[in-house]
């Protein structure tokens, strides 16, 4: 650019001086024409690279969303039901996993739930027999204690024997006993009830992630787009540690419609500015200038993150200069196709300097045209 001023300055010199001779040319004229204007481009130039950042760095970015199936024991592939590149609609499907071991696995549980449901309500039952059992050996223990003290009245008197006291005293000890043990028995009927109880709950719980492994045997689309790399055929297996098998691209919306991300040395960054006026020259559309508006900027990038581990970090600082995001906006990108990827030439023009914009223009259009050739 600075070839260019120069010669267009000479063009004028020549021009003024030489061709239509406006001025005469004296020693003072000479030493102002010779200092003035390089000393004007050198301004200028300043300018156009401080206040209107350039950027060669610019991208669209599509949304990728890994497939995985949601499957705690790896399945089989058993169909492909779609083609690479080919758009589909939100919801179809597209493939499937063999739906067999996991029917079985819903099956055996629904019937290890009904058992276990059975269980429980033989628990609460069992708690109504101990309840009876216990009242039934109150009332032994009641009429043993009355047998006992009746006896034990009457030996004094002697109108009993000895050895009749001492049988009632037996029957009072054992009925005690029998107590005891129906006490025991409510205790463990009532633990059996809990188990029961927290046995179905965890049947049930088993049973519903099976359900959920069987919905997930048919994956879909996670909305409208296409599939790209389509390397997944039928035999192979899916789910658990498998990771990822396929990429699936969103369709555009419109927060990403017609939107370039491109990066620009920190130094112009704080410059930049939510509305500010940029063009934008795309490689796939040669000798275009798009117009836009920058969208928002990125306050952020990966060299501010520190990962948690236990060595010091000791690199801080290190390395070329950062550089950060700024997202464009195209007044026209409803109507135009610009794949993922694309690539694209961004300046973004401030409100410093205005004149000092007409270099850069000139540059990215310069940039757009070469698209012809490179």
């Amino acid at each position: 650019m600075a070839w260019i001023l120069a010669a267009i300055y000479c063009s004028l010199i020549w021009l003024v001086f030489a061709k239509l001779k406006l001025v005469r040319m004296t020693l003072p004229v000479a030493i102002v024409a010779g200092s003035v204007g390089p000393s004007l481009i050198i301004v200028l130039l300043f300018c156009a690279q401080y206040y209107h950042p350039f950027s060669a760095n610019g991208l669209v970015l599509s949304k990728v969303v890994p497939i995985s199936p949601q499957l705690r024991e790896p399945g089989r592939v058993q169909s492909i039901e779609i083609r690479a590149n080919e758009r589909i609609k939100k919801g179809d499907v597209l493939f499937r996993v063999d739906p067999i071991p996991y029917e079985i696995a819903v099956k055996s549980l629904e019937s290890e739930l009904e058992v276990s449901k059975q269980n429980e309500l033989f628990s609460i039952a069992s708690v109504d027999t101990a309840n009876a059992a216990i009242k039934r050996a109150q009332a032994n223990l009641e009429f043993a204690k009355q047998d006992r003290d009746r006896n034990a009245t009457l030996v004094e008197s002697n109108s009993v024997s000895r050895d009749d006291y001492e049988r009632s005293l037996t029957r009072y000890v054992e009925a005690d006993s029998i107590l005891t043990q129906a006490n025991a028995g409510l205790i463990q009927s009532k633990l059996s009830v809990e188990s029961s109880k927290q046995r179905t709950v965890q049947v049930q719980q088993k049973l519903k992630d099976a359900k959920y492994d069987l919905e997930q045997a048919t994956v879909t689309a996670p909305g409208d787009g296409f599939v790209v790399n389509l390397q997944l055929n039928p035999g192979m297996l899916v789910g658990a540690n498998v990771g990822s098998v396929m990429s699936f691209v969103l369709d555009e919306s419109e927060e990403t419609r017609g939107v370039i991300v491109a990066t620009f040395d920190q130094k112009h960054f704080l410059l930049i500015q939510k509305g500010q006026y940029a063009e934008v020259a795309l490689r796939d559309y040669p000798g275009e200038i798009f117009t836009g508006r920058v969208l928002n900027t990125i306050d952020i990038n990966g060299k501010a993150q520190l990962m948690a581990s236990g060595d010091i970090p000791n690199d801080l600082g290190s390395g070329a200069p950062s550089t950060f995001a700024v997202r464009i906006k195209l007044d026209k990108g409803d109507q135009l196709k610009i794949p993922g990827g694309s690539h694209a030439y961004v300046a973004v023009y401030t409100e410093h300097v205005q004149v000092a914009g007409i270099p850069v223009m000139f540059i990215i259009r310069t940039y757009s045209w070469l698209n012809y050739l490179f």
